[in-house]
C-alpha cells in the first residue's frame, strides 16, 4: 500500500486537523523546530505501534488542546494500493468497496487515537451507510445479522457468511444515507477487527532514521539496515504463508498438549481444572521479527554498528540506500517500504551527501518505495527536484501549514537562505492567477510547439506583489545557471517598470517585460466572458477600451464576486478556452507568441551552456 496523505491532530505543534499530501519523494523544509520531524515521527508511531524509534509521550499532546480539555492525539494515514480482497475467515472473502470502507476519494483512511502514551482506538474513516437498517453492520455478530435478514424477509445467497448477510441488508435498505464517519476496527470479535488484522499484512514497512539519535544497546532495529531488511522479508506474502502454516501447526499441537494436561488435571482436581483454559495466540499476534532481532552488521572485533561513530553509521546507511535502489529497480513485486530520513546530510562529506541524495531519489522512482526527508540545509535542497519540496510553517493564525509548488519558492529561499535547484529558466509573474494563465496558454498547440511550460526545467514563480521587488533586489539566482524571464502587468502607472529595467540591466541575459495591455486579465477574449455562467448577464459593451480598462474592477462592480475570485475564473477556466484566433482577434497573438519565443531562446541558451 502507498501513503497518499498523513493527517495530524493535537500532535505537538499540530493542533487543528492538518492534512499533508505525500508523494514518492517528499522533502519537508522549514526553520528549526517548526514541525518537520514531527511528521516523520508521527508516521513511525502509527506504523510501528509505539515500538519503533519514537514513542508517544504525555508531552506530545498539543498544549492548546490540553488547555481546552481535548486529550486525544490523532494520527491518520490515507492509502492507495490497498488489497483487492481481504479474508474474513477461511474461504470467506470480501472487498473494502463492498464493505463501504473507503472514503469519498475511494481511498483507505485509517486513524489511530492515542491517550496518555497508548493507542486506545483505531478507526477507518469511510463513506459508510448510516441508515437505521444499514448502520453498524460490521460491528454485529452473525446471529444479529441473521435476525435482521429474517425479520425483514430479505433474500440472502448464504446466511453462513457475514459478508453475504451484510450485502443482502444493504442492497435492500433503500437509501443507505452514506456519510463520512469513523468506524471502530479494533473491537474484539467483530468483522471490522478481522478486516483490520488482514490489512495490517499489507502495510508498508516504515523505517525512520534520525539525525541526532543517541547510541544505546536497545536501539530499535530500523537503525541497522539488516534489521530493516528482515522486516521487509517478513512482509513477503509467500513467507507470511509459510510462517502462518508453522504457527497453525504449533498451535494445533500445543492445543492438544494443553487439553490433555487439563484432562489429567480434572482427574486430580476438577475445581482447579474448571478455572483454567488454554491460551494460545493467533498467528497475527506473533512477533516473528523478534526471532531475528540479533541480526546486525558488526566489525571484525564484534563491535555492533550502533557503537560505531555517527559518520560510520551514516556511511553504512548511504551504502544500504544505494544497494536498495539497485535491487528494487530489478526486483518485481517487492513489498512497499517507506524510508524516512531526518537531515540526511548530517555527518557526511559533501561527495557522500550527493551520492546519498541521488540514491534516495532513485529509490523513490522504483515504484515500490516512498522517501520522506527533512532538511534545512541549502546544499541538500539544491540537489533535490523542486516538485518534491514542501514548506512547513506557521500561518498567521498560528496553525500549521504545509505547501509545495512554485508559488512558495520565495518563502523556501528565505527559509533556507538560498533557492533550491529549479531548472534552467524561471518565469517570474505577479501572482498565482498569472501563473495559471501562462500554463493554460501553453496548451494552445501553436504556443506549445514553441516551448512547453509543462517542463521540470522551467519554473513559474508568483512574486505575490510585494515580494516582487524583494526578489529583483536580492537577485536570488545570482551566480547560478538559471536565467530569469519576468512578465508583469503594465497597469495604469507602470509601477513595475523600475523592476523590469533592473532585470534587463543584469549581465546574465535575464529578460523582463511589461504587458502591452493593462493586465493579464485583459488578454481574455470577451466572447469567453459572455458565454460563461458568471458573466453572461453583464453588458460587456460598457467596457470602452478592452486593452486599457480595468476589467477586474468592472466585473467586481457587477457581481458579488471578489477580485480574487474573478481573477481565478478569468485566468483559470476561461483562459483554457483561449486559442490563437481569439488572441489574434484582440491584437494579442504577436505579443504572446513573442513571450514564448523569448522563453524558448532563454531555455536553449542555458541548455547550450550546460552541454
Amino acid at each position: 500500500m502507498r501513503i497518499e496523505k498523513v493527517i495530524l491532530k493535537n500532535f505537538r505543534a499540530y493542533h487543528n486537523e492538518t492534512s499533508i499530501d505525500l508523494d514518492d519523494l517528499v522533502v519537508f523544509v522549514g526553520k528549526n523546530d517548526v514541525g518537520k520531524s514531527s511528521i516523520l515521527e508521527a508516521l513511525d508511531v502509527f506504523f510501528n505501534d509505539n515500538k519503533g524509534v519514537v514513542k508517544v509521550e504525555d508531552d506530545d499532546l498539543n498544549k492548546k488542546a490540553e488547555q481546552e480539555g481535548d486529550t486525544e492525539i490523532q494520527i491518520g494515514v490515507v492509502f492507495s494500493g490497498y488489497p483487492s480482497e481481504v479474508d474474513l475467515d477461511a474461504g470467506n472473502k470480501t472487498t473494502l468497496e463492498d464493505e463501504y470502507l473507503l472514503n469519498k476519494e475511494e481511498l483507505l483512511e485509517i486513524r489511530k487515537v492515542y491517550k496518555k502514551g497508548k493507542c486506545t482506538d483505531v478507526f477507518v474513516h469511510a463513506y459508510h451507510p448510516t441508515s437505521e437498517l444499514g448502520k453498524d453492520l460490521l460491528l454485529k455478530k452473525r446471529s444479529e445479522l441473521k435476525s435482521i435478514v429474517e425479520e425483514n424477509n430479505l433474500q440472502c445467497a448464504n446466511k453462513n457468511k457475514n459478508a453475504e448477510l451484510r450485502k443482502a441488508i444493504w442492497e435492500n435498505s433503500g437509501n443507505l444515507n452514506l456519510q463520512e464517519i469513523s468506524i471502530p476496527i479494533n473491537q474484539k470479535d467483530t468483522d471490522a477487527k478481522t478486516i483490520w488484522e488482514n490489512l495490517q499484512r499489507y502495510m508498508p514497512v516504515y523505517a525512520l532514521f534520525q539525525s541526532d539519535r543517541p547510541n544505546k544497546d536497545h536501539d530499535s532495529e530500523v537503525q541497522d539496515p539488516l534489521k530493516l531488511a528482515v522486516q521487509e522479508i517478513l512482509k513477503n506474502q509467500e513467507i507470511q504463508n509459510k510462517l502462518d502454516e508453522v504457527a497453525r501447526e504449533v498451535k494445533q499441537i500445543s492445543t492438544k498438549v494443553a487439553e490433555s494436561t487439563l484432562e489429567k488435571l480434572r482427574e486430580l482436581n476438577p475445581e482447579i481444572a474448571q478455572q483454567l483454559t488454554p491460551s494460545i495466540p493467533d498467528s497475527a499476534e506473533l512477533k516473528w521479527a523478534d526471532v531475528f532481532k540479533k541480526i546486525s552488521i558488526t566489525s571484525d572485533d564484534e563491535i555492533p554498528l550502533n557503537k560505531r561513530g555517527s559518520g560510520v553509521r551514516r556511511l553504512v546507511l548511504i551504502s544500504f540506500f544505494g544497494a536498495e535502489a539497485d535491487r528494487r529497480k530489478k526486483e518485481q513485486g517487492a513489498s512497499n517500504v517507506i524510508y524516512a530520513i531526518e537531515e540526511p546530510e548530517t555527518s557526511q562529506h559533501p561527495n557522500h551527501q550527493k551520492f546519498l541524495i541521488d540514491s534516495l531519489v532513485n529509490l523513490s522512482q522504483t515504484g515500490n518505495s516512498q522517501v520522506l526527508l527533512t532538511t534545512h540545509h541549502p546544499a541538500t535542497a539544491q540537489l533535490l527536484p523542486i516538485d518534491s519540496l514542501r514548506l512547513v510553517k506557521l500561518n498567521d493564525d498560528e496553525a500549521m501549514q504545509i505547501e509545495g509548488g512554485d508559488h512558495v519558492l520565495m518563502e523556501i529561499a528565505d527559509s533556507l537562505g538560498v533557492l533550491p535547484s529549479i531548472g534552467k529558466v524561471v518565469i517570474c509573474v505577479e501572482g498565482e492567477s498569472d501563473r495559471k494563465f501562462l500554463l493554460n496558454l501553453s496548451n494552445i498547440p501553436e504556443l506549445e510547439s514553441i516551448v512547453s511550460l509543462d517542463n521540470r526545467q522551467i519554473a513559474i514563480i508568483p512574486m505575490s506583489g510585494s515580494n516582487l521587488k524583494t526578489w529583483v533586489n536580492r537577485h536570488y539566482l545570482e551566480n547560478s545557471d538559471v536565467i530569469e524571464f519576468h512578465l508583469y502587468d503594465r497597469d495604469a502607472d507602470e509601477k513595475y517598470k523600475e523592476s523590469i529595467d533592473a532585470v534587463n540591466n543584469r549581465q546574465d541575459k535575464s529578460f523582463g517585460t511589461l504587458t502591452l495591455k493593462r493586465e493579464i486579465e485583459n488578454y481574455i477574449h470577451k466572447d469567453l466572458l459572455s458565454g460563461s455562467d458568471q458573466f453572461s448577464e453583464i453588458n460587456l459593451s460598457q467596457i470602452n477600451d478592452w486593452n486599457n480598462d480595468d476589467i477586474v474592477s468592472f466585473l467586481c462592480s457587477h457581481t458579488d464576486l471578489t477580485e480574487g475570485d474573478i481573477k481565478s475564473i478569468l485566468c483559470g477556466k476561461l483562459a483554457q478556452g483561449m486559442t490563437k484566433s481569439l488572441l489574434a482577434d484582440i491584437d494579442a497573438w504577436d505579443e504572446v507568441e513573442g513571450w514564448f519565443f523569448k522563453i524558448r531562446d532563454l531555455y536553449n541558451s542555458r541548455t547550450t551552456v550546460q552541454t
